[in-house]
């Protein structure tokens, strides 16, 4: 925003307070440790994806509106999300989902 000339307001997002809460009620979960593991990585997964979304049509918006210094900032920071996705991914497949599913 300061890019943009604009004061920047704080505003809490409810769609996000509701994926951690997911997160958060998985934490305090009774049972398998495995399982559970497997459960935080899709709440998680959820978390990036909606950053993903956001960052996605901001970038697109920007690019509209002939901003392409910002549409540039925009796409390093969703590259940055879409990596930690696919690690969260590689993680899920190859231990932490394998895990779980012989529990």
């Amino acid at each position: 925003m300061v890019m943009l000339g604009s004061k920047v307001e704080r505003k809490t997002c409810e769609a996000m307070k509701g994926l951690i809460k997911e997160g958060e009620e998985v934490i305090s979960a009774s049972g398998d440790a495995s399982i559970k593991d497997a459960a935080l990585i899709a709440a998680a997964q959820r978390v990036e994806h909606y950053e993903m979304a956001g960052y996605g049509s901001a970038r697109t918006f920007a690019e509209r509106c002939g901003r392409q210094d910002i549409a540039d900032l925009l796409q390093q920071t969703l590259d940055e999300e879409g990596k930690a996705d696919h690690k969260l991914t590689e993680v899920a497949e190859k231990s932490v989902n394998v895990r779980a599913a012989h529990a």
